[in-house]
């Protein structure tokens, strides 16, 4: 393998297109690292991670970087695995006897595996049927498990990529199970510590949270920024709870680099569990890219990375890395939804790695959906065939239209903000008037239930966990 040298006029442009970026993006600021094999090499914090005092971040600076959690997460079931507690292959039920309360609406509870919810192949449900995204704390593990009978697998097991976030939530109670501690507890002692990352932690007292930047979230109405909450994940805190650093995910990236040349702290992973770690199970059709144990894959011309992102009240993260060049980048940035921030992390590896003509800075494309090419209608306007078309708003800030595209009713991305998180899905009606089945998009196979007012006109939907309500 070869290592790359970091150039001081690559950097420098660097630095600058990411200035320019908060600029232009009106971003309270972004903590930038550069991994170079077993070190962090490069640090930049851009803007500041309090509006309010204008202190910039440094590599210490604490972020909650949401779903890259799922990575821990599979590094600690694989140490299970390793050790010959769990095979990928097991049914959940085995692990979780409680599954077995589990709807078959679509798929087969037997048919979910360690491995399938490893890969978001298992058709299992984004989230909780329980109030998530629009309470103030999540659900507890104990009301996760309660609710069971009312969570549904909604696509027949290998079918399609879905990604769950419920998935790695019911991942953390089996390593806990498994290994008879508390799910934080043996990540700590398994991993956070033989690794070094003293700064990253699952819970963060009240008193303790100065550590961290301060998160925000477009006020979209006002054409600003707004202090986002802070909220808990509770029983799915195994998906996105964690807090940590810049200088902590470049010890997790060094990781992801080590060799058999290399020193490995002992009950971390093994070299060929780290090739397992990394190996693609599902790809798409074009390998543009590809799904992992926990990691995405994604190919750029001839580069090859694997990575992450995360959003979460107030916090977007994106950690990609190179192993072939033993390379990576790590993005924090102290606002979500930010829907640019895995196009940066891409164009500042890009960059370094001597592409005259990285992948443009963009925001999600505004196309219609590769299923049906009819002209859209606009969404903000009345529609007679159809009073549900408008703008819809979910805390903290996702907007969707929801447009008549021939005959059908289908979620869009908004130019207001443009985030992609349910667009691409077709709503089919259902014998309730009020509910309706997605079809394509993050929820698949899920109900999207209509709220109506007096004159039965919609005033909001929930999809996914995420309250939308009607602005026009």
């Amino acid at each position: 393998m070869t290592v790359f040298s970091f150039h001081d006029d690559v950097l420098a442009d660097i630095e600058t297109e990411l200035e320019q970026l908060v600029v232009d993006e009106r971003l309270p600021g972004l903590s930038v690292g550069l991994v170079l094999d077993q070190e962090l090499a490069w640090f930049k914090g851009l803007g500041t991670r309090d509006l309010a005092t204008g202190e910039p971040a440094d590599q210490h600076t604490l972020h909650r970087v949401a779903s890259i959690t799922k990575t821990l997460t599979t590094a600690a079931v694989l140490q299970l695995r390793d050790r010959g507690l769990l095979a990928l292959d097991d049914q959940l039920e085995r692990h979780l006897p409680e599954f077995a309360g589990v709807r078959e609406v679509a798929g087969r509870r037997d048919q979910v595996t360690l491995l399938r919810l490893l890969t978001h192949r298992a058709g299992l449900v984004t989230e909780t049927p329980l109030p998530t995204w629009s309470t103030d704390e999540f659900p507890s593990r104990e009301e996760i498990l309660a609710a069971l009978p009312q969570t549904e697998i909604v696509l027949p097991a290998d079918h399609a990529f879905k990604y769950s976030n419920l998935a790695f939530g019911l991942l953390g109670e089996v390593v806990a199970r498994v290994a008879g501690q508390d799910y934080f507890e043996y990540v700590t002692e398994h991993l956070l510590s033989p690794l070094g990352m003293t700064d990253s932690v699952y819970w963060l007292p009240e008193d303790e949270r100065h550590r961290m930047a301060v998160g925000y979230s477009p006020d979209l109405f006002r054409d600003g920024l707004k202090p986002a909450p802070y909220v808990s994940l509770g029983g799915v805190a195994a998906c996105g709870q964690l807090h940590s650093s810049v200088a902590d995910l470049a010890r997790w990236l060094s990781l992801q680099f080590r060799t058999g040349d290399h020193a490995m702290p002992d009950d971390v992973l093994s070299t060929n569990t780290l090739d397992d770690f990394h190996q693609p199970r599902y790809s798409e059709p074009d390998w543009s890219a590809a799904q992992c144990l926990g990691w995405r894959s994604l190919r750029v011309g001839e580069n090859v990375y694997h990575g992450h992102g995360g959003g979460i009240f107030g916090f977007a993260s994106q950690v990609l890395f190179s192993r072939q060049h033993r390379i990576g980048a790590i993005v924090l940035a102290n606002l979500w939804p930010y829907p640019m921030i895995q196009a940066a992390t891409v164009r500042i590896l890009e960059r370094l790695l001597g592409n005259q003509a990285p992948p443009p800075l963009a925001p999600p494309a505004l196309n219609p959906s590769r299923e049906d090419s009819s002209r859209p209608v606009a969404a903000d306007s009345r529609n007679e065939s159809d009073d549900r078309a408008g703008l819809y708003v979910a805390e903290p800030g996702v907007p969707v239209h929801l447009a008549i595209r021939g005959e059908r009713l289908q979620l869009e991305i908004s130019p207001l903000w443009p985030y992609p998180l349910h667009t691409g899905g077709i709503l089919e009606p259902t014998e309730n008037p009020l509910a309706f089945r997605i079809r394509g998009g993050r929820g698949a196979g899920e109900m999207a239930v209509f709220e109506i007012d007096e004159q039965d006109v919609a005033t909001g939907f929930t999809l996914g966990g995420f309250v939308y309500r009607r602005m026009m």
